[in-house]
């Protein structure tokens, strides 16, 4: 496995191109109890602990009331069309190169990070984006001065710079460098196949892995890929061909776990045991900011493919006006900066940048990286209202 050093390279250019306002930080992965949330009250100043028996009912987490979502995304139909062309060469990629009968002058040379090639005595060139053959015209060329006639031969040693990122509930996790066309159940099963629940040991038994929630992150945006449809149904309609940047996430069926949001205090996951709630939540994210439209908070709930919404008054909810509610696993609790009036399009927008925010939180975690992420993330939304997040 590569260097952690290559492997955040890699993840650079997905969070170069999510624009601001979340700020993500890695994950706390230690889970936990109701318990650990029992000072809530105080924290959105709630009023005192006495409190009457319809006040306590009140306070019975209730189910989120949602509504579907009719979100129509299809998938393009050129993504299932094999990459055509010669291949590109790219920074991390290593080349083997020879002066045609000269044996002495073969060498393995690497493409520097800014796309610059250096051969024998031949000056510096930009390889980045060129073919083999463009190369090797640009080489011979070159060595005119040094050698009779040169025939360079140039050959791909090592294909670094088109690599996909896999993570999540996969047999064999990390960067899988594109040698030649390779769709996305070929990519899932060079990987190993996804991580099974049982102890039969199947690599193909889909149960552990979460297919709702799975994501495909192309140049920043969402590949709208039916992962269920695929892997359960077969459907060769959503096998689309990877490219070079690409990023899947397959969450786990079984982690509890959620993420909370928007402009809070600490946007990220949140793991737990059981009895988690929107109010629990909220706080474990250290509440809201002073200026967030805590009237018109969102929980999204079912994947970016069929999802729900639910939209709660967060500030009657924090002040026992209404009762709390409960969360599941995968839920959204989005926390808005700036109103918001069409609900499909503002919650189509925080799906995006929701998902965007998990692939860029579980690639820091499979790092191991500690510290901020530096990652800054909008959720767009700008046609239902004043946008924002």
């Amino acid at each position: 496995m590569d260097s952690a050093l290559l492997r955040v390279a890699m993840l650079a250019p997905l969070a170069g191109l999510l624009a601001s306002c979340i700020h993500l930080k890695p994950a706390d992965r230690r889970f936990r109890t109701t318990s650990e949330f029992a000072a809530y009250d105080a924290t959105f100043g709630a009023d005192s602990p006495g409190i009457t028996a319809e006040e306590a009912l009140k306070r019975i987490p209730k189910e989120p009331k949602f509504e579907q979502l009719k979100i129509n995304r299809p998938l393009d139909r050129s993504l299932l069309q094999a990459p055509m062309g010669p291949y590109r060469v790219g920074p991390g990629d290593e080349l083997d190169i020879e002066v045609a009968e000269r044996k002495d002058t073969r060498a393995r040379t690497k493409v520097m990070p800014d796309g610059m090639l250096y051969y024998d005595v031949a000056p510096g060139l930009d390889a980045k984006g060129k073919t083999i053959a463009e190369i090797s015209t640009l080489l011979s060329k070159s060595l005119e001065k040094d050698y009779v006639n040169p025939v360079v031969t140039v050959n791909v040693a090592k294909a670094d710079s088109q690599r996909f990122w896999m993570l999540g509930q996969v047999q064999r996790p990390g960067a899988y460098p594109i040698t030649k066309p390779t769709t996305l159940i070929a990519a899932l099963s060079g990987g190993g196949g996804l991580l099974t629940t049982g102890d039969t040991g199947e690599v193909g038994n889909p149960e552990a892995a979460d297919l709702e929630r799975a994501i495909l992150i192309r140049n920043g945006n969402l590949v709208p890929v039916d992962f269920e449809r695929l892997v359960r149904e077969g459907d060769m309609s959503q096998n689309i061909y990877m490219k070079g940047g690409d990023y899947i996430f397959v969450p786990s069926l079984t982690t509890r776990s959620f993420y909370v949001l928007g402009h809070v205090n600490k946007p990220g996951p949140v793991y737990f045991e059981r009895g988690a709630t929107l109010v629990s939540a909220v706080a474990a994210a250290g509440g809201p900011q002073p200026n967030a439209i805590v009237t018109k908070a969102l929980i999204l709930r079912g994947g970016t493919l069929r999802p729900q919404v639910a939209v709660v008054n967060l500030k009657a909810v924090m002040k026992g006006q209404e009762p709390d509610l409960k969360l599941e696993g995968g839920d959204i609790v989005w926390v808005p900066r700036s109103p918001w009036t069409k609900l499909r399009d503002y919650a189509e927008a925080v799906l995006v940048t929701a998902a965007q925010a998990v692939a860029v939180q579980e690639g820091l975690g499979a790092l191991g990286t500690t510290g901020s992420a530096g990652v800054t993330i909008t959720a767009g939304g700008s046609s239902g209202g004043s946008g924002g997040n």
